[in-house]
């Protein structure tokens, strides 16, 4: 579920790189796409050449392909506009260093997830990500975004290159993260969640501030993470916490077939 195999397209005028994103197929009821890059070299017969990748789409039977661009590819997100694709957010990849700051919370224990734990956790996280991409893309149905994010969530206890963790205020389970390490002194959120008992009141970033500091005294230097411009409560909590922003990508989408209804759901 977790290889991609890719594709690309070589013409004098276009080069594209792509793949099927294979862990969006439960959740879309369809395949999904990921346009990873594209160069132009002659505008005019790019967009001819750009055929090619719409006719393995529909033989493919793609209901959404994704891309990120950095933000000052305007070449580039000009030409994609121009063939069916969407602006829908801008992406920041905030990161912290100087862990060091941080001090550990005594009431809050951080620990492994354990098997037992993937229902509980794949169920918060189905219902409390309302800004994600495809929630807020008006062409598709938001219940698949639930459904990606409680799959994410559950299939991170099954991905070798992430690690789940549960945090427990006062013994109660509160917040939950799926954690990458890029390299022994980095850590990557790439996916982080609140239980909604605790919203509202500053507990997200108590411990928040608790993981950075046990980032620290595993000898971490560095932690990142994924944050959508459509969050901005998320946004401003970064801020707070002293993570730096460097310049966002933006993402596209194109649904090749016209609107995505909630297939799998449906089935």
């Amino acid at each position: 579920m977790f290889e991609v195999r890719p594709e690309v397209i070589a013409t004098p005028a276009l080069k594209l790189s792509f793949h099927v994103a294979p862990w969006d197929r439960p959740a879309f009821g369809a395949d999904t796409a990921v346009l990873s890059e594209i160069e132009i070299i002659d505008p005019d017969a790019a967009r001819r050449d750009f055929r090619r990748f719409r006719t393995w789409c529909r033989r493919r039977g793609i209901a959404l392909v994704a891309c990120r661009l950095d933000q000052a590819r305007l070449d580039a997100l000009a030409f994609l506009e121009g063939q069916g694709f969407r602006f829908i957010e801008l992406n920041y990849r905030p990161h912290r260093t100087a862990l060091e700051d941080f001090t550990p919370d005594p009431a809050i224990a951080m620990q492994a997830a354990a098997p037992q734990d993937r229902a509980t956790l794949a169920a918060i996280a189905g219902r409390i990500f309302a800004a994600g991409r495809l929630q807020v893309d008006p062409m598709i149905d938001s219940r698949i975004g639930d459904r990606r994010y409680a799959m994410w969530a559950s299939n991170a206890f099954d991905n070798p290159a992430q690690s789940v963790v549960k945090c427990l205020l006062d013994g109660e389970l509160a917040a939950f993260l799926v954690i990458e390490a890029p390299s022994p002194a980095e850590r990557f959120w790439s996916l982080v969640g609140l239980v909604p008992a605790f919203a509202g009141r500053g507990i997200g970033r108590k411990i928040w501030k608790h993981v950075l500091a046990c980032h620290h005294r595993e000898g971490v230097a560095r932690v990142s993470t994924s944050i959508s411009s459509h969050n901005t409560a998320v946004h401003n909590l970064y801020v707070g916490l002293g993570f730096r922003f460097s310049a966002p990508t933006v993402t596209l989408h194109w649904c090749p077939g016209g609107p995505v209804a909630d297939r799998a759901g449906a089935a």
